[in-house]
């Protein structure tokens, strides 16, 4: 299979790669705490979508979620919230709990109270302890949480509701959630991967087929005192070598997840970093690129 390939970026939708027909369905519209902008058949449709499961998932809004934080159980919960656990649980397995549901009550303590853009001044004292994933059980009829457990489906639960409704849109398509891509394309497709300090982008040539894209960062949500990844190791913030990561991956899922762990662990070995192509950005801006041999290459 062709891989994607990293260059200079002129302004996207110029030249050779540009992506799925225009004359195509559009919606550009508000949601997942980001702009969203979906190209294809079916755009109508995912758009109605994705607006139902983010007022099931969300924690900013009564939902499905907050009940089930506000309880810490669930009965009889919708097959949507079920799934989404579901999966964001397999990744915190998949990510030795690297990556897990249970970081809400240390996001609280950070600061990440409200919604977006409204963080607040972090909590004084040692934060919560993050709660051991391992404790929460889900069936189809129940879901029960640990004692003090609350979950944020984050970025997880992003590109899962991404991925769902892409599954909505017919023949060529994109769909782009704040910068996370998924595409489907005879073609290929650029996408400009805005630099962390504002410096010249980089631009992604996706080759022609099913692609995703997912970027995760600590500098775009945060503020003096904190930002939005919290390290379940510290329950903190997470102190991180990057600033900002890049996984292209066929699934966004897969992508997110890799993204994150760039972040937290760039230099421990994962069959999942081995799996995607990974870009990160560090502290001076520099660019780096993961080689086949696990070390970090600039670009």
């Amino acid at each position: 299979m062709q891989a994607p390939m990293f260059a200079p970026s002129p302004p996207f939708g110029r030249g050779p790669h540009a992506g799925p027909d225009p004359e195509l369905e559009e919606r550009s519209f508000r949601a997942l705490g980001t702009e969203v902008r979906v190209l294809g058949r079916g755009a109508d449709r995912a758009e109605v979508e994705m607006r139902r499961l983010e007022s099931l998932l969300t924690r900013f809004q009564p939902s499905a979620l907050t009940a089930l934080n506000e309880r810490g159980a669930a009965t009889r919960p919708p097959a949507e919230l079920v799934s989404a656990l579901r999966h964001a649980l397999s990744v915190a397995e998949e990510t030795g709990g690297l990556v897990t549901p249970l970081v809400l009550p240390a996001l609280r303590w950070a600061g990440y109270r409200d919604a977006w853009p409204a963080p607040a001044w972090p909590s004084r004292g040692a934060p919560p302890e993050v709660a051991d994933w391992r404790g929460v059980s889900v069936s189809d009829d129940a879901i029960r949480l640990p004692d003090g457990a609350e979950v944020d489906l984050g970025g997880t639960g992003k590109s899962w509701i991404a991925e769902r409704c892409f599954e909505l849109l017919e023949g060529e398509a994109l769909l782009d959630a704040g910068g996370d891509v998924i595409s489907r394309s005879v073609g290929a497709v650029a996408i400009d991967l805005a630099h962390p300090f504002g410096e010249e982008p980089l631009q992604v040539v996706l080759p022609p087929g099913r692609w995703a894209l997912a970027t995760s960062g600590v500098l775009a949500r945060a503020w003096r005192g904190g930002h939005h990844l919290i390290d379940p190791r510290t329950a903190r913030p997470a102190d991180t070598r990057f600033v900002q990561a890049t996984a292209v991956h066929p699934d966004l899922r897969r992508a997110e997840v890799t993204a994150k762990l760039a972040l937290l662990t760039p230099d421990r070995t994962s069959p999942l970093l081995d799996a995607a192509i990974v870009v990160t950005f560090d502290r001076s801006g520099a660019g780096w690129r993961l080689g086949e041999d696990g070390d970090w290459r600039r670009l």
